[in-house]
């Protein structure tokens, strides 16, 4: 080989070192990178595995297996289910976005919303009662509260009705979360989205007797609470009034000492 052809050689091997090495270069950075999104990959796949709704549901309707899915949140929210069967075939009460957890507070049994056969068959856990308040536009939310709803009461009275002189006109909130079971009287349809005259709610038969007391010396009002806000649906006795039995009459001194009307 001659001396000119071996200075010209040099360069093109330098070029095609150049080259490769580039390429090499390239490569790495791919493969870091790649290795360095993995973590980002798996986070998307961690936390804890939950029921959401697959597509949007509406208020009121019965949900099927197949409006539901199975996806993975590292905050799940209370009440969240684990299993999509613990879900089907109950009831919506409120509209479910797509990609929403579904909670407890936001169905209820699908007879307790939906049926329209069941009209003499109330959702009444162990221990509990049915009692029925009266309603109307301005008393209740102008016609807005609606089966599987929470309404919070509130009594205005003068404290005279306790012996207290002068009176004067208070006003409380007497009970909170009280879970709306029928409204109006029993028909073919469970749900009313129109003005009625009678709200049928749950309760202890204890605080059915305050309640009562205050319907014959107060003026009741109700409040319609966001769903948000609910608690769970009571399943078994409450602790501190087990059983109807344990009602045993109330009168002024009892609501004034359980409320302290006076001392407003």
């Amino acid at each position: 080989m001659s001396i000119a052809t071996s200075v010209l050689a040099r360069p093109r091997r330098g070029r095609l070192y150049i080259v490769i090495g580039a390429v090499l270069a390239v490569l790495a950075f791919a493969t870091a990178a790649g290795i360095a999104s993995l973590p980002l990959i798996q986070g998307n796949t961690t936390g804890t595995k939950v029921v959401v709704a697959s597509h949007d549901i509406k208020a009121r309707t019965v949900i099927q297996a197949s409006d539901l899915t199975i996806s993975s949140i590292s905050q799940p929210p209370p009440q969240a289910f684990a299993a999509v069967k613990d879900v089907a075939g109950k009831g919506s009460r409120v509209d479910i976005p797509a990609g929403m957890p579904v909670t407890a507070n936001l169905i209820a049994p699908s007879g307790d919303l939906l049926s329209t056969s069941d009209v003499a068959y109330l959702p009444i856990p162990k221990g509990w009662i049915a009692v029925t308040v009266p309603t109307s536009e301005q008393v209740g939310v102008g016609g807005y509260v609606q089966v599987g709803d929470r309404i919070t009461i509130l009594a205005t009275i003068n404290t005279s009705s306790f012996g207290q002189n002068p009176g004067r006109a208070v006003v409380l909130t007497v009970f909170r979360d009280v879970d709306v079971l029928r409204v109006g009287p029993a028909s073919s349809s469970t749900t009313s989205g129109i003005v009625t005259s009678s709200l049928t709610v749950l309760m202890t038969a204890c605080d059915s007797e305050y309640l009562f007391w205050l319907l014959n010396n107060a003026s009741m009002k109700y409040e319609l609470e966001s769903y948000t806000d609910y608690q769970s649906v009571p399943t078994g006795p409450d602790s501190k009034c087990p059983n109807v039995s344990k009602a045993s009459g109330v009168g002024p001194k009892d609501v004034d000492t359980r409320w302290g009307f006076t001392t407003h």
